[in-house]
């Protein structure tokens, strides 16, 4: 028994515009994965702008620290934990205490010495 293969339509919708739907509808991974597609095909559109907006952050104290992660460990510690530092400034990785200090420019300066893998969350507690 055989079937009757389909013929695929091509997209009547530029790259762009599938693009830009799937950004507003919040499916920024989505959108990546499409524009790494269009990148790596033929077609006439400048694509330039979408490579710009939808590149993947990078952190200020280390170029190639990843930005993009969930960050409910750290909110979850400052909402729990953080009243022994009030007045201060707090260095957050996962519920883990990196560095605390009244002074923004101590907190930054451990940082740097001790670079974490992932960029830390600064919190000043109230």
């Amino acid at each position: 028994m055989s079937q009757t293969l389909r013929k695929v339509e091509p997209e009547p919708r530029s790259y762009s515009q599938r693009i830009r739907e799937l950004v507003e509808a919040d499916k920024v991974e989505g959108a990546r994965r499409l524009l790494a597609e269009a990148l790596s095909g033929h077609h006439d559109e400048d694509l330039s702008g979408w490579e710009r907006v939808l590149a993947k952050s990078k952190g200020w104290l280390s170029p190639e620290v990843e930005l993009d992660f969930d960050r409910t460990p750290e909110v979850t510690w400052i909402q729990e934990k953080s009243a022994p530092y009030r007045g201060q400034w707090v260095a957050l990785l996962g519920d883990e205490l990196l560095a605390h200090s009244e002074s923004l420019d101590e907190v930054l300066s451990s940082l740097k010495q001790n670079k974490p893998p992932r960029r830390a969350l600064l919190h000043y507690r109230t």
